[in-house]
């Protein structure tokens, strides 16, 4: 029900700000109802969207039915769902750490296990003026791919998710593994997982069952 989807996604938004994940009216998020998407709209910080205000759009025929002015982002946002069905929401913030990472060229590592189970793989976009066409294809063909993160180089970091709870807690995982791995360079020798390593975690017991 639409009402659900606002609920969760003003929860999510109130977490995202509360997390240092956004800034100001920085990021934007979207959940799927159907063949409506919900967005949150242009200016506003995502803690302070009251439930008449988030942007309602037809997922097919991207015509806005209600609500304020959707992110400037929405063509991402539509691209997102129209490329991957199993989504149904969708986290773009700008974690500091992770993102000052990948704007120095870097890409952030498997130090944990946690991060090879939850995230896994991302794909990286180079820098390309937020808002436009070019943006939203470049993020719609990485995520094509079934990874569930995409790093914008110089911007910031989409997550997507079943519920948001998976999309946050990606997020919050991402952003935790930059700041490990910008605390293994200052002790030295970064140390991550190996392919075998990350192969093995894949495949434990322990996310088998966790994963459903």
């Amino acid at each position: 029900m639409a009402s659900d989807i606002i609920k969760a996604l003003t929860k999510l938004g109130k977490a995202m700000v509360e997390k240092g994940l956004v800034v100001g009216s920085g990021g934007n998020i979207s959940g799927r109802d159907g063949k409506l998407v919900f967005l949150s709209p242009t200016g506003y910080s995502l803690d302070s969207i009251k439930p008449k205000e988030w942007s309602v759009i037809d997922l097919n025929h991207g015509k806005q039915l209600g609500g304020l002015k959707p992110t400037c982002e929405v063509e991402m946002h539509l691209r997102i769902f129209k490329a991957r069905s199993d989504v149904r929401f969708v986290c773009h913030a700008h974690p500091a750490t992770a993102v000052g990472l990948i704007s120095g060229g870097m890409e952030i590592m498997p130090f944990t296990p946690e991060f090879v189970a939850s995230v896994d793989r991302i794909k990286y976009v180079p820098f390309i003026t937020p808002g436009g066409h070019k943006l939203a294809v470049a993020v719609e063909k990485a995520f094509a791919k079934g990874v569930n993160t995409v790093g914008l180089r110089n911007h910031g970091v989409i997550t997507v998710g079943r519920s948001t709870r998976e999309a946050l807690m990606r997020m919050i995982i991402i952003e935790d593994q930059a700041k490990i791995q910008v605390a293994a360079i200052a002790a030295g020798k970064p140390r991550p997982l190996t392919a075998k390593e990350q192969d093995a975690v894949r495949h434990m017991d322990a996310e088998a069952y966790r994963r459903p």
